[in-house]
């Protein structure tokens, strides 16, 4: 078939070409006479799609045939010597079945790609690409199919689409040509159109036309970078073509682009300015962002991203633009893992440490959950030391206080060793277990207990509640009992004291002179011990020399 481009020409789809009735092996081959960059193939069916086919091309006049892609239903059976798809490269040759399913059963597709997107390639430039997109030496085309195995009514058809108006021939060394649907020129009648270089395309031939009369040329006077190539007279300051939003003043044409945006345009920016980048210098450079308040054409279009380094994700590169389908916001950093913030500048809650070298940004605190507050932060975001309940210390929480045991989910996270003052020697305990640390003969975890086989005697003993004494920098504080365990208080409450305040009890019914200990017995509200407790005895007259406490000194009423 000759003159391929044309033949459908003014109306694709009300015309085809049909195999004779009854024939399963059917071919096309079409004659493309020049030199084609070829991208891609769609085939549309007017019935069912082949139930096998190849597509092969020529470069030497039909003598030898190379198979670009072979598509069947059943690869194994039909081409059973054939690896099958996907291809890993783009020179692979496979069998492929997507577009050979008896569906659709009109209007269906067969799709060839000689550059799949889905093949990473370096360089499309390279001799090996070139090789598989440029046919030269009259190129043809062939189509080969078969309906076999099918069972079906009717006949096998299809049309081959041309994508675009026109499409670019590569014609003799430093011409372009632009092949029109009606010219039917022979290649020998493609002229040059201009005698001269354009000053903006130093390196660019002239551009070269047809020399038939009416078809699309590029401009006579301006150079226009959105085609292959330039006309010889140009002037102005910016070239005809370059859409670079007023941050360049100078452009070139690629190949690559012009073929990407369907022969519409092929012209590229360069050195752009006010940090923006891009084919027309429409995006602004990493590490900075397209304020949405200005125009793209604007000088100050470009903000730098402000993003802290230590916790953004590459380095403090924001979002370039907004981008509603993607999630882009413009200007909006990217934080790390653990990193929170408008800038990325802090950990998240339950992290400390934000450092740059840690790809996640900040560490999880290192808290025990048993001894750390529920509320807020878990640790500090600097230091990492953990915020620990009230009976509770340690940088990760995981001790409890001097005089108290049992690291629990409490309230207060621990309890009070309580020891017997009589029974311990202390108010110590073992912090697994909280028992006290008992004199001899004496049993129990508070040590109230007397072993099996001594006895005690009672002690005699008198208590002055401090809420009944008077109170200088001070106030009485009553607490009502628990109802599960014994009060470990008396009276109606406590004494609450100020630093420098003092508490006056008056003595009037000790019996007799003797040796009394004075036991003072209190509740601390810091985890910090007294610095300094201070006991004065003040007597109402002096001491007899005759009594038991005659060799008493003044010294011996401060304690």
């Amino acid at each position: 078939i000759e003159n391929v481009v044309t033949t459908f020409a003014p109306r694709p789809k009300k015309a085809w070409w049909q195999s004779e009735n009854g024939v399963e092996h059917v071919s096309i081959q079409l004659d493309l006479e020049a030199e084609f960059h070829f991208t891609h193939l769609i085939m549309t069916f007017k019935t069912f799609r082949p139930a096998a086919m190849l597509v092969e091309r020529s470069a030497d006049f039909g003598h030898s045939w190379n198979v670009y892609r072979y598509f069947a239903y059943d690869c194994a059976a039909a081409f059973p010597h054939v690896p099958r798809g996907p291809p890993r490269r783009i020179d692979d040759v496979v069998c492929e079945s997507r577009y050979s399913d008896i569906e659709p059963s009109t209007e269906g597709e067969v799709i060839y790609r000689v550059l799949d997107p889905a093949i990473p390639i370096r360089d499309p430039y390279s001799p090996a690409i070139q090789s598989e997109m440029q046919w030269v030496n009259q190129p043809e085309l062939n189509l080969g199919w078969e309906q076999n195995g099918r069972n079906l009514q009717g006949r096998a058809a299809g049309k081959l689409q041309s994508q675009g108006s026109h499409p670019v021939l590569l014609g003799p060394p430093g011409c372009i040509r632009w092949a029109h649907p009606s010219s039917g020129h022979s290649p020998q009648q493609w002229v040059p159109q201009c005698p001269e270089r354009c000053p903006y395309l130093a390196s660019e031939p002239c551009c070269c036309v047809q020399a038939q009369p009416g078809h699309v040329q590029p401009r006579a006077c301006e150079p226009n970078h959105t085609q292959p190539c330039a006309s010889a007279t140009c002037h102005g300051s910016v070239p005809a073509g370059c859409d670079c939003n007023e941050h360049s003043q100078q452009c070139h044409f690629d190949m690559a682009v012009f073929l990407s945006t369907g022969n519409s345009s092929g012209a590229v920016c360069d050195n752009c300015q006010h940090n923006t980048m891009g084919r027309r210098c429409h995006l602004c450079k990493p590490f900075y962002y397209k304020d949405p308040s200005k125009d793209l054409r604007d000088p100050a279009v470009c903000r730098a991203c402000d993003c802290d380094p230590e916790g953004s994700l590459d380095g403090g590169m924001c979002d370039g633009a907004d981008d509603p389908a993607r999630g882009l916001l413009a200007g909006q950093c990217r934080c790390k893992e653990h990193v929170a913030g408008p800038r990325c500048d802090r950990c998240k809650p339950g992290f400390f440490g934000l450092r740059a070298t840690n790809p996640q940004g900040c560490q999880r605190c290192q808290c025990d959950p048993r001894g750390t507050v529920a509320e807020g932060s878990r640790c500090d975001p600097v230091s990492g030391e953990c915020f620990c309940k009230r009976l509770v210390a340690g940088h990760s929480c995981n001790q409890c206080l001097p005089e108290h045991w049992g690291l629990s989910h409490d309230h207060q996270g621990c309890r009070s060793c309580n020891c017997d003052v009589g029974g311990a020697r202390n108010n110590l305990c073992v912090v697994e277990t909280g028992q006290c640390r008992c004199r001899s003969h004496v049993v129990g975890r508070q040590c109230g207990q007397v072993e099996p086989g001594f006895y005690r005697i009672n002690l005699d003993h008198y208590t002055y509640e401090a809420e009944d004494a008077r109170l200088h920098q001070g106030s009485v504080v009553e607490r009502e009992p628990p109802t599960n365990h014994p009060p470990s208080w008396t009276g109606t409450g406590f004494a609450h004291m100020l630093e420098g305040g003092w508490v006056e009890f008056h003595v009037n019914n000790v019996p007799f002179s003797t040796e009394y200990d004075v036991i003072i017995r209190y509740e601390p509200q810091h985890p910090e011990p007294w610095q300094e407790v201070r006991v004065r005895v003040l007597r109402p007259s002096p001491i007899s020399a005759s009594s038991r406490c005659g060799n008493t000194i003044p010294a011996d009423d401060q304690l």
